[in-house]
């Protein structure tokens, strides 16, 4: 993976900046969960005004059931319609780089992503010490409204060398890099789950004596654990591959 600085290249903006741009939004895949922990007090506060309006027009209060659905919708399609308005903020952005200058954001969103599945898999490997589960699903909630936000920043990137530079060779290289990301968080999410079934046979097998433990179903996750992570190191290595051909570009520039 690039090691490149995260520092603003010149006349242009950081992945940094494109993040605080993107940066409410739902995760891919439409996830409640996630989307409400980026809603703003301001877009919670735009669903409670739509219940209050319909209990005007109604002599029956609605349901606690219906006011959560009313409230939930409200939010979701505030947070999409900032989505939007966010996205289009940046691709505006994005018009006054040059191409050096748009490969240099690729290489720093490639680095983004290297360090949130480190934190992502300490994050992990924390929970499986402690014992904690609780913390896992926010920690899947922050790491893949990261994900989610850095792969809108590529495909905004894509779009502006396509449309004004058309360099389709970049981005075709983009679409591979996308393409191969979206599988590796696939199979990171996959390889996450057979640790966290391991875990559970191994301090099940501890609470049992000889004779009682299920050492086949540990060996069985064990050999998973390792299959998926062969896939992952596959994956990284295509992943490195096209970069290293955006390297090549970016040297002829």
């Amino acid at each position: 993976m690039s090691h490149q600085s995260t520092t603003k290249p010149q006349n242009g903006i950081s992945i940094k900046d494109a993040l605080s741009i993107l940066s409410t939004r739902s995760n891919m895949g439409g996830n409640r969960n996630v989307t409400a922990d980026l809603v703003s007090d301001e877009l919670k506060e735009m669903g409670q005004l739509l219940d209050m309006e319909q209990q005007d027009v109604s002599s029956t209060s609605p349901s606690p059931h219906a006011r959560i659905s009313v409230e939930v919708e409200a939010n979701h399609e505030a947070i999409m319609a900032e989505r939007e308005r966010r996205t289009e903020q940046i691709q505006q952005q994005l018009q006054t780089l040059d191409i050096m200058e748009l490969l240099k954001m690729i290489f720093q969103a490639q680095q983004e992503r290297v360090v949130t599945y480190k934190v992502y898999d300490r994050g992990l490997t924390t929970i499986l010490i402690s014992g904690n589960m609780t913390s896992y699903p926010k920690l899947c909630a922050k790491v893949t409204a990261t994900f989610s936000v850095l792969s809108d920043t590529m495909n905004s990137i894509k779009s502006t060398l396509n449309t004004k530079h058309k360099r389709v060779d970049i981005t075709k290289i983009i679409a591979q890099i996308q393409k191969s990301e979206g599988e590796k968080l696939n199979l990171t999410a996959a390889i996450h789950l057979e640790k966290l079934r391991l875990n559970n046979a191994q301090v099940e097998n501890e609470a049992w004596n000889d004779s009682e433990r299920d050492e086949r179903t540990v060996s069985l996750l064990e050999e998973g654990v390792a299959t998926l992570q062969a896939k992952i190191n596959m994956i990284i290595e295509e992943i490195n591959e096209s970069i290293e051909e955006l390297r090549c570009i970016a040297t002829d520039e």
